[in-house]
């Protein structure tokens, strides 16, 4: 992207955010019926309606709906080709979303029916249950590109032909009238947890975090992190990283959390002085944190709390400290930044007061606060929860005229939902493929052995092994459908070498999360590059640099399960203060900044005295505990000089009041 000219960028920008036709006249009314007919559909089964009009509704018949409608969508709404129509819908496509509506609604109308015949189905239906896997696959390379419909293709192979196989690749190969119908019509595949979760977890929290925004709520947050920490050197980008973590924790998508706050973030971190490239990383390094950032976690959260069978508020107290490092490491790192090119922050003129913002929007804030009452106070179901946080706001929403959710903005409002869900429900649908071709091969054992035996019985290297297969099964997905797969692929192997659960999982929610920022694809970097006018891959690689602790943190705490809240009081809390000081080591030595500028030698003394309290072992500490101490005596002797000698401060900036 580096030396593409403005216009090239922008259009680049527009399609990795957008990349949706724009039609025109009744087609875009009927897409625009068929948007918001996905999450009324969702809430027509969460409020159990079916129940109250005396009907059987299955959870299959419901995913099947939702299937039908993404499907369909997904089809009128995204182009084949760069060179196919992008104001109106072709004939082929047309056809392409009648048959997808068409899957979806034999599955609604008849899959009692199949269940009540075990799965004993017609050549009918082994035809539609080939076009529905077809249209998948078909569906996922216009929403992400290649890679995943060639691997599911691999998939579907591997089962049909596994037989075939050398050694432990070796399984039992079945029928196309065996693999057909279990991908399609079971819940060990298409209809299996990830749509679920998608059609009804995720839907709640996207609506959530939509009304929000239409609400006006992101303004609101930006004044009140304008007024809390804008005066600070390096003010605004500190302002980036709290907005991306807020809204990224319920957004569960790193790019589109880039595109929506990034517009404006980015902008304002150039303005204060902070390279474009390093603004652009900022943004999509605290955008990429949501992810792993209670209370939310981009909905990982909750599906984790699924698989390993506890409840959602023991998986949000067990990742808050390893989410508080990485940000820590951010904030540390975007501060010495600051300090290091004696960059100002905001003046009193450009800063919102903060009684001001609080009395014109204190009211929006309050669903924020009835989430987490219902999620960790009352243990409500997820969904309910956010449900019920989504009616908060639209109450909260009639305080003020500006901010208020009518009857047009809240169609607006299902209509983005509608949209924010083609991406998810396409790609769990994808999931479900590749998850229900495991199952019936039993390759997901297979490939925990085979980890196992390739690591040697060195859990390191298993753990280095397990990030390497999440950087490539987690490339171009969305965290939720990225975690189920590593869940049932990797997850098992770390068990069965003794690592602690909660690690184990949490250790594959990072390094999926991590592919969003890692060169090549780093998918939240390239749109962050493209909104700052900057190179993606050395924003990509910036970007790894500024996100050092969420590729360490895993290795610690899977080793040390105490920064997982694993143990006395005392215990954790000394642990964090350690951890935290060795991430501010590792800050300031990668930044080549403390409280003054450093030489590359007392860089590397940083970065030594950092790793060595950041790992879990009392060795460790001791050493980097000893390189501490010399550092911050050497450091205050630096500082004697360089005060009596005020032109050596920050030697090459010549601003005393940076430091």
């Amino acid at each position: 992207m580096h030396g593409l000219g403005g216009k090239e960028r922008a259009m680049m920008v527009s399609e990795e955010v957008t990349r949706l036709r724009q039609c025109e006249g009744a087609i875009n009314s009927v897409i625009g019926g068929l948007l918001i007919a996905i999450p009324v559909w969702a809430l027509a089964y969460l409020l159990d309606l079916h129940i109250y009009l005396g009907m059987r509704f299955t959870l299959s018949q419901f995913v099947g709906g939702f299937l039908g409608l993404v499907l369909c969508l997904t089809f009128l709404l995204f182009p084949a080709t760069k060179r196919a129509p992008n104001n109106k819908a072709p004939w082929y496509d047309v056809i392409l979303a009648f048959l997808g509506l068409a899957v979806g609604i034999y599955l609604v109308l008849y899959h009692p029916d199949i269940e009540q015949r075990h799965y004993m189905v017609t050549r009918f239906e082994v035809f539609l249950g080939a076009t529905a896997i077809l249209l998948i696959l078909e569906a996922s390379r216009r929403s992400t590109g290649w890679c995943l419909p060639i691997m599911g293709l691999s998939f579907i192979f591997y089962a049909l032909y596994s037989n075939f196989f050398p050694g432990i690749l070796q399984s039992k190969g079945y029928s196309f009238g065996r693999v057909v119908p279990y991908l399609y019509f079971t819940e060990s595949g298409i209809l299996g947890d990830a749509m679920h979760m998608a059609a009804t977890i995720v839907l709640a929290y996207i609506l959530f975090g939509q009304a929000l925004l239409d609400s006006g709520c992101g303004k609101v947050l930006s004044e009140l992190c304008l007024s809390l920490v804008g005066r600070f050197r390096g003010g605004p980008a500190k302002v980036a990283i709290i907005a991306s973590a807020l809204f990224g924790t319920m957004s569960g998508s790193p790019g589109a959390n880039v595109a929506v706050t990034g517009t404006f973030t980015i902008p304002m971190m150039i303005n204060a002085g902070y390279k474009r490239q390093f603004a652009a990383a900022v943004e999509a390094v605290a955008a990429t944190g949501g992810v792993v950032m209670p209370p939310v976690m981009g909905v990982v959260a909750f599906l984790m709390a699924e698989f390993l069978g506890v409840s959602y508020a023991q998986v949000a107290v067990a990742a808050f400290l390893p989410a508080l490092l990485y940000y820590i490491g951010l904030f540390s790192q975007v501060d010495f930044e600051a300090a290091k090119q004696g960059l100002r922050g905001l003046s009193p003129e450009e800063m919102p007061k903060l009684g001001s913002a609080l009395k014109n929007g204190w009211q929006l804030l309050f669903p924020i606060a009835v989430l987490v009452y219902f999620l960790l106070i009352a243990r409500f179901t997820a969904a309910t929860a956010g449900l019920y946080a989504t009616v908060a706001t639209i109450f909260a929403s009639m305080w003020r005229q500006e901010s208020r959710l009518g009857p047009r903005r809240l169609l607006s409002t299902l209509r983005s939902t509608g949209q924010n869900m083609l991406d998810i429900g396409i790609v769990c649908a994808y999931v479900g493929i590749i998850v229900g071709s495991l199952y019936l091969t039993g390759l997901g054992v297979n490939f925990s052995i085979m980890l196992t035996s390739l690591a040697g019985g060195n859990v390191f290297i298993l753990l280095v092994l397990a990030a390497v297969a999440s950087f490539v099964l987690g490339t171009g997905m969305p965290s939720v459908p990225s975690y189920a797969l590593l869940a049932i692929l990797v997850a098992p192997a770390l068990e069965s070498m003794g690592v602690d659960r909660f690690a184990a999982h949490l250790f594959l929610v990072y390094y999926g999360a991590m592919s969003f920022i890692t060169p090549p694809v780093a998918p939240a970097a390239v749109v962050a590059a493209g909104l700052a006018n900057a190179s993606y891959m050395g924003t990509g690689w910036q970007a790894c640099r500024l996100g050092i602790v969420a590729y360490l943190a895993p290795f610690v705490f899977v080793f040390n399960p105490v920064l997982l809240m694993k143990g006395g009081i005392v215990e954790i809390i000394f642990t964090f203060v350690i951890s935290a000081v060795g991430v501010i080591l590792l800050a300031a030595g990668l930044e080549g900044c403390l409280f003054r500028r450093v030489n590359w030698g007392e860089r590397i003394l940083f970065l030594i005295g950092g790793v060595g309290l950041f790992v879990p072992n009392w060795k460790t500490n001791t050493i980097g505990a000893l390189v501490l101490a010399f550092i911050l005596f050497k450091e205050r002797q630096a500082l004697r000089r360089l005060y009596r000698y005020p032109s050596m401060i920050l030697r090459g900036s010549g601003k005393r009041g940076d430091v």
